[in-house]
């Protein structure tokens, strides 16, 4: 027999051997929801054995209340609607299962068996925390938000764009990605309850389905708009915008050359979910919350969420057409260095305002224009009839 024949001959029982464990040898287990770990430490809050038994008897209560109002992987519901149509929210189980859950896990906690090995973390859902949004800081996304972020991806990641899913997939996965977020917040706000009352009263805990659902209602109509239409860009805008880069201290987190915290190993704390935070490269023209004038003026007006990047809508509020000078200066840093050319930023930063953005992002300004929204997304996360 030829050497190579007798090699291949050789090598195929190891292969066989080494296929055995993704052939599904053993029995599939059924999915589960994962406790969070708020839920598991309630026991470490009691005193004696009589107490923990007590603890106890409250994490199961939980759980039986998380299963009543939620369901299960392969039987999701509508949170706190158990009559509802469950039809849209199989459909996006199940292609969440096959896109999404390897990196964000079976609960939406960023846990999947390959999260271990990516940089920056998959989201955790179960948080209730979404850094892109078009809505103010603190509120919850609206459905196109989370439809756009699955379109066109989050570049600098690994979350890649799922472009080639049908828009009623699409639609599916959203509702999914709504529903293990509501769950994961549902878990958090009984946690709290059993920890201040140290009982589920019924009436409470209902209370907290409808705070749960409440906030992502609320999200939908609200939109940041612009409170000053764009001005074209020019040389001047450019250079008022990096102006205000230095003003306002801007490179204490994304440096002088404006090349980001990693780059410049800048070190500014962790995020709410627990990670090192590290401000964006403005000179690598990736955004990871979108490109567009109106997704980077809507990082500068809100904030991201869960990050230590404020908000300047009401730093600005005198001058809103600062915002978009500043959009005009990250627009230009973040195309200069494909055009080869060095960043536009003075090496020497201008003297801070007297009253420089704290780490909280402002809210809202009051006079904030009221904007329709039905204009801009057609469909409102809500019940279809009723999901």
């Amino acid at each position: 027999m030829h050497f190579t024949a007798l090699k291949s001959a050789r090598m195929w029982p190891i292969a066989l051997w080494l296929m055995l464990p993704l052939a599904g040898c053993r029995p599939k287990e059924t999915p589960h929801f994962s406790s969070s770990a708020a839920l598991q430490s309630l026991t470490e809050l009691a005193e004696d054995d009589e107490d923990r038994t007590r603890w106890q008897e409250l994490q199961q209560q939980i759980a039986a209340e998380l299963l009543k109002n939620c369901g299960t992987p392969l039987s999701p519901m509508v949170v706190g609607d158990p009559e509802a149509d469950r039809t849209q929210l199989e459909r996006g189980a199940q292609i969440f299962a096959y896109r999404c859950q390897q990196c964000h896990g079976i609960t939406g906690n960023g846990q999947g068996a390959v999260a271990q090995y990516l940089n920056p973390k998959p989201r955790d859902y179960t948080r209730g925390i979404f850094k892109f949004t078009s809505t103010p800081y603190g509120a919850k996304p609206r459905r196109s938000d989370l439809l756009l972020t699955l379109r066109r991806g989050i570049p600098g990641t690994s979350m890649p764009a799922f472009a080639d899913l049908s828009p009623e997939d699409l639609e599916a996965v959203v509702d999914y990605v709504i529903f293990l977020s509501q769950r994961g917040e549902l878990e958090q706000e009984l946690v709290t309850l059993a920890q201040d009352e140290e009982e589920l009263d019924p009436e409470y805990v209902q209370e907290s389905i409808d705070l749960v659902r409440g906030r992502w209602t609320e999200a939908q109509p609200q939109l940041v708009m612009p409170l000053t239409p764009m001005p074209p860009m020019t040389p001047e805008t450019i250079q008022k915008g990096r102006d205000l880069y230095l003003q306002q201290v801007c490179n204490k987190c994304h440096g002088v050359d404006g090349r980001g915290g990693l780059a410049g190993n800048i070190e500014i704390g962790l995020d709410s979910w627990g990670q090192t935070a590290a401000a964006a490269d403005l000179t690598s023209g990736l955004y990871r919350g979108g490109g567009r004038p109106i997704d980077i003026y809507r990082r500068i007006y809100s904030g991201i969420n869960g990050t230590p990047m404020p908000g300047f809508g009401q730093v600005f509020a005198d001058n809103p057409d600062n915002i978009w000078y500043l959009v005009h200066f990250i627009r230009d840093t973040g195309e200069r260095r494909r055009r080869n050319l060095p960043p536009e930023v003075d090496a020497a930063p201008a003297t801070p305002p007297e009253s420089a953005p704290t780490a909280e992002p402002a809210g809202e300004p009051e006079d904030t224009p009221a904007v329709d929204a039905a204009a801009f997304d057609e469909r409102p996360f809500a019940r279809r009839d009723a999901s």
